[in-house]
């Protein structure tokens, strides 16, 4: 190749690159502009917010986290929610665990079968799920319950713990358990002090995703939870009015403040979540 040839590619190559590292700079701008807006505003008095003068607040104040925590007392709601998102990943990363490993390392009949039905219900609408859950968490006496909410999102973010999970399982050589079962290892020493710290990485990646939707999640709460004290603080942030009505410094603020707990769950454990993420991707 030439040397004006070579020049041209060259050239080329980097409008290429100007073009597509700004458009991925337009969507990470648009991703976060939403987010960056509330945090700012959660700083605004109500009229700055109202009018959309300036992006800055002017004048800055914290009286939005002051209503947040003495109007309808926020901490409470997140000490629920961190109840329902904390022990709800506890026990779908469990019962995922304990389900993906011997269907990613032993051969048995309705081992496929099994592998299908826990997959397939990651397909399931959660819409179409709304009766027959209400009816279920009734019979069983757990409606309006913290332990019926630990319950049933422990059972929701099941499927995809397990399908990550025994992904990661699969990806993994299973020449180390071998060694410890021959070195007279037990099933359940192998699995919690062999396979667990192998799949570490997998472990936190699935957690942070089923923590941050449980956090977030909304739709069930509103189905199951009738009692001010079981709330959660989803359900507490929408219906965040006070006597002179819609208190909107006071509902950025507490929407800043939901936010802020998985994001920072995510910086504690971003090194995990990334080599899970990316574990397989080089063989």
């Amino acid at each position: 190749m030439s040397d004006i040839q070579t020049t041209a590619a060259g050239r080329r190559s980097g409008w290429a690159n100007v073009l597509i590292y700004g458009f991925l700079g337009l969507v990470v701008l648009l991703a976060l502009a939403p987010t960056a807006w509330v945090m700012l505003s959660a700083f605004k008095t109500g009229n700055q917010i109202f009018s959309g003068q300036g992006l800055l607040p002017a004048p800055f104040t914290v009286q939005g986290f002051v209503d947040a925590f003495t109007q309808i007392h926020l901490h409470e709601y997140m000490l629920n929610t961190l109840l329902y998102a904390g022990l709800g990943t506890l026990g779908a990363l469990t019962a995922a665990f304990l389900a993906a490993y011997p269907l990613a390392r032993f051969s048995f009949p309705g081992r496929n079968a099994l592998v299908a039905l826990f997959s397939l219900a990651l397909a399931l609408p959660l819409v179409g799920l709304a009766t027959p859950v209400f009816f279920v968490v009734r019979e069983l006496g757990m409606f309006d319950s913290r332990i019926g909410m630990v319950i049933l999102y422990s059972a929701l973010q099941f499927p995809f713990t397990f399908v990550v999970l025994r992904a990661f399982m699969l990806s993994t050589p299973p020449e180390l358990e071998e060694a410890a079962m021959i070195d007279g290892a037990g099933y359940f020493t192998t699995l919690f002090r062999v396979v667990l710290p192998l799949t570490r990485p997998a472990l936190a990646t699935v957690a942070v995703v089923a923590f941050v939707n449980i956090w977030n999640e909304f739709f069930f709460a509103n189905l199951l939870l009738v009692s001010e004290e079981n709330r959660n603080v989803q359900l507490v942030l929408a219906g965040f009015k006070s006597q002179f009505g819609f208190n909107v410094t006071g509902a950025v603020a507490g929407a800043t403040l939901v936010m802020l707990v998985p994001i920072c769950l995510f910086l504690i454990l971003q090194r995990q979540v990334i080599a899970g993420l990316t574990a397989g991707a080089v063989k």
